[in-house]
């Protein structure tokens, strides 16, 4: 009774160390055997949106908790259960690349300000701004014209690193009101990590919805000036829907009385945009020493 030879394991000559190796990677160094699929452009778009992302199941399913269950992955974090979801800071850097795709594509910006804005829009500290501004001229030697360009071409980089500046605000904002429950400061960062990237989330995709609709009634040009006319009714939207995740969001992770949670949700929810202007204060700061 005779039968069929078993074919040899095919094998492969590492490209980074030279062991011939048999099957699919390399026994020396563990280098995977480049096949006809690595080719492909579907394996190219797959790494592309992978190194936007870092997503994978565990990104995916905290997205999706993320938006449905406010405050459970804040909630699991803090019990110990992380291995099945993504880490807080590494979900909201993969929102951050989300919102300034969003940005790429439609062109409004929440946080950036421009020195014109910083000097004309700003009820805060215009006097304390204008100094500033003036003595920076001075010590450059250039004239203001110069200077403007220079200051909106850092700050606009600046704006896209530090923006995880909400984090720590918020934190120490959480921190204060809810002490008692959670005596820990990282604790409340993990809770302000996950609600600055719903936030984000918010912004990137619900937003630019909005504008786009917008824009469409009303045959507004572009989204910015659609953004621009109708900034009291978009605010607005952005409070409330801030409002309702946080009272969810407090309610679960803090266990406090629904009324305690709701006031401190709208009271966060109604200084949203005074809290945008802390940042722009220091985004300001920031960008004027750098210079």
């Amino acid at each position: 009774m005779s039968s069929d030879p078993v074919p040899a394991a095919s094998t492969f000559v590492c490209p980074s160390c030279g062991i011939e190796s048999a099957g699919q990677y390399c026994s020396g160094c563990g280098e995977r055997k480049l096949g006809p699929e690595d080719r492909s452009l579907m394996h190219y778009l797959d790494i592309v949106v992978d190194f936007l992302t870092h997503f994978d199941s565990k990104g995916y399913r905290s997205l999706g908790y993320l938006i449905a269950k406010p405050g459970f992955l804040s909630v699991e974090q803090l019990r110990g259960v992380r291995v099945r979801y993504a880490k807080p800071f590494s979900l909201f850097l993969s929102i951050n690349v989300i919102y300034y795709l969003s940005i790429a594509l439609f062109g409004a910006n929440t946080f950036t300000s421009p020195l014109s804005v910083q000097l004309t829009q700003n009820d805060y500290y215009p006097g304390f701004a204008r100094r500033q501004v003036e003595r920076q001229v001075q010590v450059n030697k250039t004239d203001f014209a110069t200077f403007e360009t220079k200051y909106n071409e850092r700050t606009n980089v600046l704006s896209k690193t530090l923006i995880f500046l909400f984090i720590p605000i918020y934190a120490v904002i959480f921190y204060g009101l809810f002490r008692t429950r959670r005596p820990y400061l990282v604790e409340h960062a993990v809770v302000a990590t996950h609600l600055w990237s719903f936030i984000l989330l918010l912004l990137a995709t619900v937003v630019p919805v909005i504008a786009l609709a917008l824009m469409w009634w009303f045959g507004t040009p572009t989204i910015a000036a659609v953004l621009a006319s109708n900034d009291n009714g978009v605010s607005i939207f952005l409070q409330l829907c801030i409002a309702a995740y946080l009272v969810l969001m407090l309610r679960r992770v803090y266990t406090a009385s629904y009324w305690y949670c709701a006031s401190v949700a709208l009271s966060i929810a109604w200084a949203f945009f005074h809290i945008v202007w802390l940042y722009r204060f220091l985004l300001f700061m920031i960008t004027l020493h750098s210079l």
